[in-house]
């Protein structure tokens, strides 16, 4: 019979696909060598197995990781201290995730270059949030956002295992002397000032003015 844990890691990968061993390790909010026992545990088992070398752990050897999932996992972390283990699962398209706290739900949104269209898919609903992950920041001058509140977010890389994730609240992105106005098409341009990233997500989700009091 599988310890609670382990159920946990099943469904993740059950919902996601194959994750890195460290989007595991963090979901697991335990200490690194118990969740690297956790893992083993279930590789033990033949519930899950090693992907790409290692860096990816699916349920079997054939998994593979679906790369905007992945960005959407890598922002669902700086929340997971908020979220229920059992209470994130995937989202309808175009949102990736939706995870729920204190009622209020939230989708992360991932797009690619030239996909600013996919928001008009979008369905706002009340006590519903969208987190919408960027490959850059001017690129949100490009979005009509939906009628409900909005976080921006990029994941840079910088050559470590672990990404830096970045928010940006709607403020810091629309003001007046910052950056664009809303869905006006164009990109940034030289000489604007540059847009002042929120210091975490956190703010979204309690509802504090880092990220617009919203």
């Amino acid at each position: 019979m599988l310890l609670k844990d382990e159920q946990h890691v099943i469904k993740w990968l059950s919902q996601y696909g194959a994750l890195t061993r460290t989007q595991i390790m963090g979901m697991l909010r335990k200490p690194p060598q118990t969740a690297e026992r956790i893992i083993k545990n279930l590789k033990k088992q033949m519930r899950a197995a090693d992907v790409g070398g290692g860096y990816y752990v699916g349920l079997d050897s054939l998994c593979r990781p679906d790369q905007r999932t992945i960005l959407a996992v890598w922002v669902l972390l700086k929340f997971i201290d908020y979220v229920d283990p059992m209470a994130h699962y995937p989202a309808v398209y175009p949102s990736q995730i939706f995870f729920l706290k204190e009622n209020v739900g939230y989708e992360i949104v991932v797009l690619y270059e030239g996909e600013e269209n996919l928001l008009k898919l979008l369905q706002p609903q009340d006590d519903l949030k969208y987190i919408i992950v960027l490959p850059r920041i001017s690129m949100a001058g490009l979005l009509r956002l939906p009628k409900a509140p909005c976080l921006f977010a990029t994941v840079d890389f910088q050559g470590n295992e672990e990404p830096e994730v970045t928010f940006y609240s709607e403020e810091a992105v629309y003001g007046t002397e910052q950056f664009l106005p809303k869905g006006t098409g164009q990109s940034g341009k030289e000489g604007r000032k540059t847009v002042e990233p929120v210091q975490s997500g956190a703010g979204f989700l309690a509802g504090a003015s880092a990220a617009d009091g919203i």
